[in-house]
């Protein structure tokens, strides 16, 4: 072994050779200023390219130096103590790199599952690799299988977004599901492991799946209402798997004819991606087909790869993830599937000869909805969301409130909650509504209330989730909101005043229309004098005013007042006698020169509200 030393300027990282994704910034920081104070007391190992020498180990103290250079604490020509090793391949400096980062300092999880996979693929047994990194041999395994996920999945991980156990449970999916568990990290969807584990391990025969001819299918299909569009299953889900398995035969035989260098074909729910790699064609490499069949019958196929010299004892031992379902099942899933329709049946009759436990059932459904599978999920109405945090309050919000208040309390909701989900942030009726309870507590609940207490309880839930159907567009046509609100007689003008919250949202000009067609400018005065935020405020003043008894104001001022809504305001589209529904009367405007010299007091007095003069 020769050392020597070159300047820093000579050296460079290999590109994509350092098994160390995860480079903590604070240590590189320390490690500078370790070497500032002391001098660099660990040598470099690297190999010649050229003019350049490539880091073979040592990319954190490298770093530590350029960091150094660029604040200038040294030169580029600060000399560097290096080990030149020659005659390295790049899988040789590779391996070097992984066993120096794994003997010198933990890596994290998904860095340590890339280099586990590297030695490992690279020929090294299990033991050698536990041995190395001082974990057992059942860690390499874990770790190894991680080293399958999609790169989304495994900057999710590195990133803290995805725990390790959920990371575990991801690689039963294939890249797709990967995907999709990732959008739902989008949506704001947190994981389970077990959550994750179960809907992997559980998907149903979908149409989407098979890889046959469907005509070839004599069974019968059901599609769920409830569901992605694509969730029309298989009723038969034995006769699916035979005609998936002939056509995985048939699949793999043309592959075979084709001249694939091998076809592998996986039927386990996992499925170790490690061991292969893309085949180099500029090299020659031929390249091989991998089929995963998966137990549920999703079959994903990969072309042009190339195994990687794992051992045949590797293989083996590392064929199934310790996270995956060990045990066969004493009954198959078909067999499952058909008790379980029988079964369901069966309570079904028993649910119609008994209407007070089909209501029972259907609170306790209606407030514990799966949140994975989304089916006949119970959603709060947003308009419940836009007030929670408001500082004011609207009365109804306070009614609701109120009532789911008292539900929660009754019916311990709080006690139903499994522990590891955070305490919801908004209102009770969010509480109530969360789907995430033991289910077995929340009916022996419900099932200890009166009839009227329990169809005040369905009368509530089906309340929450009610309202207009899209918050973002005025609804002025013949929409179910707009009908029921008719039958039930609802006016905004006995729940709502025009208040500041709304008239600050509209413009100058709005706000002294509304003033004029309202009467409010015989209060107000010039107009013209007011700013825009000025006749909000006084305009809500006035609203207020004349909504409550005061003497001061006019009787006709109070009825014009009281009597207005902005078109928004109304319920539309439907046709009914009076009320919201129909057309709003045309009102006589009053213009601000008729109302000069009438007896009521200044804007500043009235409303104490000084408006801005023009000067």
């Amino acid at each position: 072994m020769t050392i020597e030393t070159i300047p820093f300027s000579k050296l460079a990282p290999t590109e994509g050779a350092n098994p160390r994704r995860s480079m903590d910034a604070a240590a590189i920081e320390g490690l500078a200023a370790s070497i500032k104070a002391d001098g660099l007391l660990q040598n470099l190992v690297v190999r010649r390219d050229g003019r350049k020498f490539r880091i073979v180990s040592g990319e954190r103290r490298w770093r530590a130096l350029a960091l150094l250079v660029e604040r200038g604490d040294i030169g580029k020509d600060y000399p560097v103590p290096v080990e030149v090793r020659a005659d390295l391949t790049e899988a040789d400096a590779l391996r070097l790199a992984t066993v120096e980062n794994i003997q010198r300092e933990q890596l994290a999880p998904m860095d340590e599952a890339e280099a586990f996979a590297t030695l490992l693929g690279a020929g090294a047994s299990l033991e050698d690799v536990a041995a190395k990194a001082g974990v057992s041999v059942l860690t390499v395994k874990r770790r190894v299988a991680l080293a399958s996920l999609t790169d989304e999945v495994k900057a999710l991980v590195r990133e803290g977004e995805i725990s390790l156990a959920a990371a575990e449970a991801l690689t039963l999916g294939n890249a797709e599901q990967q995907r999709a568990v990732i959008e739902r990290l989008d949506s704001g969807y947190r994981y389970d492991a077990d959550d994750i584990r179960d809907w992997l391990t559980g998907e149903k025969p979908a149409l989407s799946l098979a890889i046959f001819p469907l005509e070839r299918y004599e069974g019968t299909t059901t599609s769920d209402l409830f569901a992605d569009e694509d969730a029309t299953v298989f009723d038969d889900a034995e006769q699916f798997l035979r005609l998936q398995t002939e056509a995985v035969e048939a699949l793999a035989a043309h592959h075979r004819e084709a001249g694939a260098a091998f076809v592998d074909v996986l039927t386990e729910n996992y499925a170790a991606w490690w061991q292969y790699r893309e085949a180099d064609a500029e090299q020659g490499e031929a390249g091989g087909v991998v089929i995963h069949f998966k137990p549920s019958g999703r079959v994903e196929v990969r072309e042009g790869l190339t195994r990687r010299e794992v051992r045949p004892s590797v293989a083996e031992e590392t064929a199934d993830h310790p996270a995956a379902p060990k045990e066969k099942p004493e009954y198959t899933g078909a067999v499952i599937r058909m008790v379980a329709a029988h079964k369901s049946l069966a309570v079904m009759a028993g649910l119609l000869a008994n209407p007070r436990k089909a209501r029972e059932v259907a609170v306790v459904t209606m407030l514990n909805a799966c949140d994975w599978t989304a089916r006949a999920r119970l959603d709060a109405h947003p308009a419940l969301g836009y007030f929670a945090g408001e500082d004011s309050q609207p009365e109804t919000y306070a009614k609701v409130e109120g009532a789911a208040q008292a539900v929660v309390e009754a019916l311990d909701i709080a006690g139903t909650l499994t522990s590891r989900y955070p305490a919801p942030d908004q209102g009770a009726w969010e509480t109530l509504l969360r789907p995430q309870k033991e289910p077995l507590a929340l009916y022996e609940a419900v099932t200890a209330l009166d009839d009227a207490a329990l169809d005040a309880l369905h009368l509530l839930l089906t309340t929450l989730t009610f309202g207009q159907g899209n918050m973002d567009a005025l609804d002025d046509g013949a929409s179910l909101f707009n009908r029921v609100a008719s039958d039930l007689g609802v006016s905004m003008r006995d729940h709502w005043c025009p208040d500041e919250a709304f008239l600050t949202r509209r413009r100058k000009d709005q706000l002294e229309a509304i003033a004029k067609e309202t009467g409010a400018v015989t209060r107000l005065g010039a107009l013209k004098d007011y700013n825009k935020t000025q006749l909000a405020a006084a305009l809500a003043r006035h609203f207020e005013r004349c909504a409550a008894d005061d003497k001061l104001i006019a009787a006709d001022l109070k009825a014009r007042a009281n009597a207005w809504l902005p078109e928004a305001m109304r319920f539309r589209g439907v046709a009914v006698e009076g009320g919201d529904m129909a057309e709003a009367e045309d009102v006589t405007e009053i213009e601000a020169d008729d109302a000069v010299g009438d007896g009521f007091p200044t804007p500043a007095v009235a409303e104490d509200v000084q408006p801005a003069h023009a000067a």
